[in-house]
């Protein structure tokens, strides 16, 4: 495990992050004072403010590369990473887990979008959501099913669909507790994203021991430029175009 403390730094290239991810945090730490780890403001607080393409850009100028790495499903910060890093001129790349697998033994159906819940999921379903608070506005013609939405961080906001409510929870989640949720909230379907690693895997097991489908959304199809899977990837990747072991 290589760690860049910020020493010789004549020899260190600068490297800004656009984060949303655990990846992005641990690059962050990994890489020490050679990076700026950045948000869009939507992941700050909520609704994105339109100067977040010149924050980055600026931010991007002064810098050796910018690494992106939002939350995997997260189409617009991709976008904007793709389209300041070649405004910039700046060497890019982009860090983006692998995707859950399916197994004989899940009960998936593959959603191209959010939306499409709407056409797929029965009448009458109490449904599991964690597809963030952004993907809501999607969500209103899924007016035949109840929707029980997680939040990771407390707040009193209306809920703002037709019906259903907000579930408050603090992660990391473990199987036995996924399992206890569904069961006392009768949960019959979930809608998630595939977001990959582990952090969200315990819902899709426990959906799969209790027999329950999985309307799962695909990531986007928005990624440019070189893509790592893991952030040892990205530090090779830094280490070869920015000589930041010298």
């Amino acid at each position: 495990m290589r760690d860049f403390d910020g020493s010789n730094s004549a020899r260190h290239g600068q490297v800004v992050i656009l984060g949303g991810s655990a990846e992005a945090r641990d690059l962050a730490i990994r890489l020490g004072g050679r990076s700026r780890l950045w948000l869009p403001t939507r992941d700050r607080v909520t609704g994105q403010g339109a100067s977040d393409h010149a924050t980055l850009s600026e931010l991007a100028q002064t810098a050796d590369a910018l690494v992106l790495a939002p939350h995997p499903c997260d189409a617009a910060s991709f976008q904007l990473g793709a389209r300041v890093a070649v405004q910039a001129g700046v060497h890019s790349l982009t860090i983006a887990r692998p995707t859950w697998r399916r197994t004989s033994r899940d009960k998936w159906i593959p959603l191209r979008s959010a939306r499409e819940a709407a056409t797929r999921i029965p009448a009458g379903s109490r449904v599991l959501v964690t597809l963030g608070r952004q993907a809501l506005p999607d969500l209103r013609a899924l007016r035949h099913a109840y929707l029980f939405v997680r939040q990771l961080t407390d707040h009193r906001d209306a809920f703002p669909l037709l019906n259903g409510r907000y579930l408050h929870g603090t992660a990391p989640f473990t199987v036995a507790q996924e399992i206890a949720l569904m069961r006392r909230f009768r949960i019959d379907a979930v809608l998630t994203r595939n977001a990959g690693g582990p952090g969200g895997w315990p819902k899709i097991a426990a959906a799969r021991a209790l027999g329950l489908p999985v309307y799962m959304v695909a990531r986007p199809h928005s990624m440019a430029g070189p893509v790592v899977p893991s952030v040892e990837d990205a530090l090779n990747w830094l280490e070869t175009r920015l000589w930041l072991d010298a």
